[in-house]
């Protein structure tokens, strides 16, 4: 029976902490993005505590052993955990406002978050295996099997969290169900426990209370802020929507993805969506585009008003978005735009339908989904275009200096298969430096010639209908005409593509 009993607890100490890491890309995201480095950081942090915790867990284990002290092993980590939600918010906002840098600053938030609940669960295999252990005989069989017990705990609560959990119940419910679940887990082996009732009622009531005084003095005050409307997890970002008096905005975790004006729902609110209608001011004849990142679909909603011939797939990997698209932005689905709730690369490999436009708005300021900007991905995207068509896409970059190496290598990898580009710094107009990040649109044909940029303007006046910047002529502004120096930047490709670190030199 206590064989079973501490496999059970090995088990469910192991999934705990897996789902703790799982959960805590999301305590990370909205503060630090979700980039290699966030997930270098949990895994190291993670692997740090279980290091730590398994030589202490030996340490303790050759001095007395008791299930006393394995009752205080899971109940100090219960406790901790259960009182995260509480801390987190303003250890994030502590560490990113010191800001330590792009690659130190998930690091030491990891540290303070999850490091000491961490050490504490890597004691417990070790602990449960000394108390297994009846004879020197059996101490490897022993060993061996609560370890794979506790490596299908971690694969378990992996699995649960990450496929079920985090859109069903939200991070908080679950950081707090994670802490109940081992504070509920030290209450089983308190029938095992050699200890007056009274002193273990004093422990249990002394670590609260300090851990708790401790997380009040962490907890945020809450600030004036526009009306949330609705705010949610899915399966890729911690999702928001805000309104004001003026207009409802989309966000993924901090960031800004979309904006309506109230008053007029298909206006073109966000400056850069305005430089994406250059694509056109090059092809006005399109009849069929696909978009790659839907939003809150500002830029199908405006260009079927002014296009109602357009035929439109909207291609966006969430579908969350895509309802919130429906219920909160106006999104109307019908026989010119249909919605696909798809990876953006996956679907123009199997579709066998060819395109005038594609239009990529699927990358963001944190992080880069790699896979749609290889020279693989662009020779596939060259074969669904038609014989003129065009890409056009939004990047969130510097166009000179260091932060400009991803829209550079961007930029040098289309020049492998589409012989002209065209550079649009969104905010040069308003006197942004080129080195500064904004929106960065890169437009990309076969043309033989480059089409002057005096004619793009010429083009683009003759179509206006609010497709484009205001004054028009801010397009003439914001062109980059001069030649991308990128010797320092790699072609990418599906077998070397460093985008987090072309991000974040």
């Amino acid at each position: 029976m206590v064989q079973l009993l501490l496999s059970f607890i090995v088990f469910v100490s192991g999934a705990v902490l897996m789902s703790l890491e799982i959960a805590g890309s999301r305590i990370l995201a909205p503060y630090f993005g979700s980039s290699i480095f966030v997930w270098g950081s949990l895994i190291s942090v993670v692997m740090t505590a279980l290091s730590i915790g398994y030589y202490w867990g030996g340490w303790l284990s050759a001095r007395q052993p008791s299930f006393g002290k394995l009752l205080i092993l899971l109940l100090i980590p219960g406790i901790v955990i259960f009182f995260l939600p509480f801390l987190y918010p303003a250890a994030n906002e502590w560490v990113a406002s010191v800001d330590f840098g792009i690659r130190l600053n998930p690091l030491i938030a990891c540290s303070i978050l999850f490091l000491l609940p961490g050490i504490f669960l890597g004691t417990i295999s070790p602990y449960a295996i000394r108390l297994a252990a009846t004879t020197l005989s059996t101490v490897g069989s022993t060993a061996g099997t609560l370890y794979a017990v506790s490596t299908a705990g971690s694969i378990f609560g992996t699995l649960l969290t990450a496929f079920y959990l985090i859109p069903v119940m939200g991070v908080r419910n679950i950081i707090h169900s994670l802490g109940i679940t081992l504070v509920c887990l030290s209450l089983i082996v308190v029938p095992l426990v050699r200890l007056g009732g009274v002193y273990l009622a004093r422990a249990v009531t002394t670590i609260t209370l300090i851990i708790g005084s401790l997380m009040m003095a962490w907890t945020p005050g809450v600030s004036a802020r526009t009306k949330t409307l609705i705010e949610k997890e899915s399966f890729y970002h911690r999702i928001r929507v805000e309104e004001d008096e003026e207009a409802r905005y989309m966000y993924f975790d901090r960031t800004l993805q979309s904006a309506m004006n109230l008053k007029d729902p298909t206006a073109l609110r966000l400056i850069y969506s305005r430089y994406t209608s250059l694509g056109f001011a090059l092809r006005p004849d399109a009849k069929k585009m696909v978009l790659i990142g839907l939003g809150g679909g500002s830029i199908p909603k405006k260009l079927l008003q002014e296009f109602p011939s357009l035929q439109i797939d909207a291609v966006e990997l969430d579908p969350e978005v895509i309802q919130i698209a429906k219920t909160h932005f106006n999104v109307r689905e019908s026989k010119n735009l249909r919605l696909h709730a798809q990876d953006g690369r996956m679907f123009l490999t199997r579709t066998q339908n060819q395109y005038d436009i594609i239009m990529l708005d699927a990358y963001f300021t944190d992080a880069m989904p790699f896979h749609l900007a290889t020279k693989e991905f662009f020779e596939l995207a060259q074969r669904k275009l038609a014989p003129n068509g065009i890409i056009v896409a939004n990047l969130i970059s510097a166009v000179r200096g260091p932060s400009g190496k991803i829209a550079r290598a961007f930029v040098k990898t289309q020049r492998q298969v589409f012989p002209q580009t065209y550079v649009f710094a969104t905010r040069r107009p308003d006197n942004v430096s080129l080195e500064t990040i904004q929106n960065v649109i890169v437009v990309a044909t076969r043309d033989k010639q480059q089409i002057d940029i005096k004619q793009i303007v010429k083009q683009a006046m003759s179509i206006d209908k609010g497709l484009f910047p205001n004054p028009i002529q801010d397009i003439a502004v914001a062109y980059y005409d001069r030649p991308l120096a990128d010797h320092d930047v790699p072609v990418l490709t599906d077998d070397y593509a460093p985008t987090d670190n072309l991000l974040h030199p």
